[in-house]
C-alpha cells in the first residue's frame, strides 16, 4: 500500500513538472519565436460571380443558395481570377450530388464525374480544388455544375479561396468536435455490445441493450461519413456515399427493436411493422442501386419518412403514457424502467427536432454536412438513455438487495442471529429421498434456563441463550446450518460428520460452557446434545432422524443432571 501511494505521488509530481515545463515553453514563445509557420486559412468566395442558365447570364454580389433552371439541371458560374499568391492559390468547393467541370479561359482543368463501372448518376460527394497559378491572373474561371437528382434547380455550393491545406485544415478544425461526438458514440455502442456478450445474462441486463449498441454504432458511422472528411484522403468516393446511405437505412431496425423490447415487451405492432418496412426498404433500394434502376438518393425519401414516423411515434406514445401515469398516479410500464423511459422519450424528441432540421438542410441547402444537428442529438440520446439504463439497473439491484435482506431477516432469530423455526421447517421439508443422504441431526437443549430466569432475571436468561448459541455455532456451524427451534432448544442439520467426531466436538463444547461462571451464583450452565445420522433402514425422513437425535440428547441431559438442578 505504501509503495502504491509513493508511486502515485511520484506520478503526480512528474505530471505537474511536465505541465509547468510546457507552460513555460509556450509563454516564452508567445512572440512566435521558433513557431512553425501556419498553413493559410480559407476565405469565403461568394461574391463577384456570374451565373449562366438557360442561355441567360446574371451577375450576383452574393451567391444564392439555389438557381432555377430548365437546361438539363446545369448552370455555369464564372469569375475573374484575382491575385494568386502562396496564401491564395486554390478555389475549393464541396460537390454534393453533382457533376463538376472547371475551366480557365475555356481550358478544362478539372473534371469530376462518374467514370466507374457502378450504376450511378453521380460520381460521389467530394471536396474539389482548382489550383491557380500566377499566369492565371485576369483569366476567367468557369465552373459547370450539373445537379444529378431532382429537377428545376441547382444547389449552388459554398466556395472558398485560399490554399488546399488551408481550406482542408479549416474544415477539419470546424468539424473536429462533431466528428468526436460521432466516434465516441460508436465506441459507446461497441462497449455496450461487448458488455452484453460478456456479462449480459449474468447481470440480467435488458435484452434490448445490444440493439441500442448496434444503433449507436451504425448511426455513429453514418454521422462520421456525413462529415465528409474522408473525401480529402480517400478514393472510391461513390462507395463511401453508398455506405452512408446504407448506415442511415439500417439504423432504423436496431432502434425500433430496442424500443419494442425495452418498453413494449416486444408486443408493439406499429414498431414491428416499421422494422419490417425498414428491412424491406434496405433490400429493395440496394437492389435498385446495383441494377442501375434507381440511386439511393432517388429512394431516400421513404427512409427519411420512416425515421420521422418512428421518432414521432416514440415521442407521442411516451408523452401519452407519462401523462396518464401522472394523472392516475400509477406507472403505465415497468416501474423498474421509469428513468430509462423518460430519458428515451425526452431525448428522442430532441433527436427528432434536430433530424428534421437536417432533413430540411438535405433537401433545401447546399451544406457539405447534412448531419450537423442530428449528430449531436444522436450522441446526447445514446448517452442519456445509457445513463438512465444504468440508473434503473442500479436501482433494481438496490431493491433486490433490500428484498434479499428482508427475506434473510425473516429467516433469522433476532436474539441469537441463528436461523429460526420457519427456516428450519423449510429446510426439513426440502430434504426428501436422496437429499437426506449423508445428513445428520444434532439436538441441543440448555440446562437450568428456567432457574436462571427465576433467580437472576430474564436479562441473565437471555445472556445464557446468546452465549450458548455462540458456542454451538462456533463448534458445529462448520458442519451445516444451526437453528433455534424453541426457547432453549437448538437443532443442527449437518453433513459428513460421524458419531465419533460429534462426540469429540461435543466434549470440547462442554468444556467451553463449563468454564463459564457467574460470580456469587451456584447455578451451572450446560448444553445437552445428541446426534443421529440419517439411516435409510430406520428413517423415512429427517424428522425420524430428529426423533432419534432428541432421545440421544435427553440421555445426555440425564448424565449432565449430576451436580446440577434440572428444570
Amino acid at each position: 500500500m505504501t509503495g502504491n501511494k509513493r508511486a502515485m505521488g511520484t506520478y503526480i509530481v512528474e505530471m505537474a513538472v511536465l505541465v509547468l515545463f510546457f507552460g513555460v515553453c509556450f509563454w516564452g514563445m508567445r512572440n512566435n519565436a521558433g513557431q512553425t509557420s501556419k498553413r493559410s486559412d480559407r476565405i469565403l468566395l461568394d461574391s463577384g460571380w456570374e451565373i449562366t442558365t438557360s442561355g441567360e447570364t446574371t451577375y450576383y454580389d452574393k451567391l444564392p443558395t439555389a438557381v432555377k433552371t430548365s437546361d438539363n439541371n446545369t448552370i455555369w458560374l464564372s469569375r475573374k481570377i484575382g491575385d494568386v499568391t502562396d496564401d491564395n492559390n486554390a478555389v475549393g468547393i464541396f460537390s454534393f450530388q453533382k457533376i463538376v467541370h472547371a475551366y480557365i479561359d475555356g481550358e478544362k482543368v478539372l473534371s469530376f464525374e462518374n467514370n466507374t463501372a457502378a450504376h450511378s448518376k453521380m460520381p460521389g460527394n467530394s471536396w474539389l480544388f482548382v489550383d491557380l497559378h500566377p499566369q492565371d491572373i485576369g483569366k476567367t474561371l468557369t465552373l459547370e455544375l450539373q445537379q444529378c437528382y431532382g429537377s428545376g434547380q441547382v444547389m449552388v455550393p459554398v466556395m472558398y479561396a485560399g490554399t488546399v491545406e488551408g481550406i482542408t485544415n479549416s474544415y477539419m478544425k470546424e468539424k473536429l468536435m462533431l466528428i468526436c461526438f460521432s466516434a465516441i458514440g460508436s465506441a459507446i455502442g461497441l462497449i455496450i455490445i461487448v458488455l452484453w456478450i460478456v456479462a449480459g445474462r449474468s447481470l440480467m441486463l435488458s435484452s434490448g441493450l445490444p440493439w441500442l449498441g448496434m444503433f449507436a454504432v451504425v448511426r455513429g458511422i453514418w454521422s462520421l461519413l456525413e462529415a465528409n472528411f474522408y473525401s480529402f484522403y480517400v478514393d472510391h468516393l461513390l462507395l463511401w456515399v453508398w455506405m452512408s446511405y446504407i448506415c442511415l437505412k439500417t439504423s432504423i431496425v436496431p432502434f425500433a427493436v430496442f424500443t419494442n423490447i425495452t418498453f413494449h415487451e416486444g408486443r408493439s405492432k406499429c414498431l414491428s411493422i416499421i422494422t419490417w418496412f425498414a428491412l424491406a426498404d434496405t433490400v429493395i433500394t440496394t437492389l435498385l442501386q446495383l441494377w442501375g434502376i434507381a440511386d439511393y438518393a432517388d429512394t431516400v425519401l421513404p427512409t427519411n419518412l420512416m425515421i420521422m414516423v418512428l421518432g414521432m411515434y416514440v415521442v407521442v406514445i411516451g408523452v401519452r403514457n407519462m401523462y396518464r401515469s401522472w394523472k392516475t398516479k400509477a406507472w403505465t410500464y415497468n416501474e423498474g424502467k421509469r428513468m430509462t423511459y423518460i430519458a428515451h422519450t425526452v431525448f428522442m424528441f430532441v433527436l427528432v427536432i434536430m433530424s428534421m432540421v437536417d432533413v430540411y438542410r438535405f433537401y433545401f441547402t447546399n451544406t457539405p454536412d447534412i448531419a450537423l444537428y442530428s449528430r449531436v442529438g444522436y450522441f446526447v440520446y445514446v448517452v442519456a438513455v445509457l445513463m438512465a439504463l444504468i440508473w434503473d439497473f442500479a436501482r433494481l439491484v438496490s431493491i433486490g438487495k433490500q428484498a434479499e435482506n428482508i427475506k434473510e431477516e425473516a429467516a433469522v432469530d433476532p436474539m441469537t442471529k441463528l436461523y429460526n423455526r420457519a427456516a428450519f421447517e423449510k429446510h426439513m421439508d426440502s430434504c426428501v429421498g436422496k437429499k437426506c443422504e449423508n445428513k445428520a441431526i444434532i439436538m441441543f437443549d440448555l440446562n437450568n434456563l428456567k432457574l436462571f430466569n427465576d433467580r437472576l432475571g430474564h436479562d441473565m436468561g437471555d445472556y445464557y441463550i446468546k452465549i450458548s448459541s455462540e458456542i454451538i455455532r462456533d463448534m458445529f456451524g462448520k458442519y451445516g446450518s444451526i437453528y433455534r427451534i424453541g426457547g432453549d432448544e437448538f437443532c443442527g442439520i449437518v453433513e459428513k460428520i460421524n458419531y465419533g467426531e460429534f462426540k469429540s466436538v461435543k466434549k470440547e463444547m462442554e468444556q467451553h460452557i463449563d468454564k463459564l461462571r457467574i460470580p456469587g451464583c451456584d447455578l451451572k450452565m450446560g448444553i445437552a446434545s445428541g446426534c443421529c445420522i440419517y439411516d435409510f433402514d430406520k428413517d423415512q425422513s429427517l424428522r425420524d432422524t430428529m426423533k432419534r437425535a432428541d432421545v440421544d440428547m435427553y440421555n445426555n441431559k440425564l448424565i449432565l443432571k449430576k451436580g446440577a438442578e434440572i428444570r
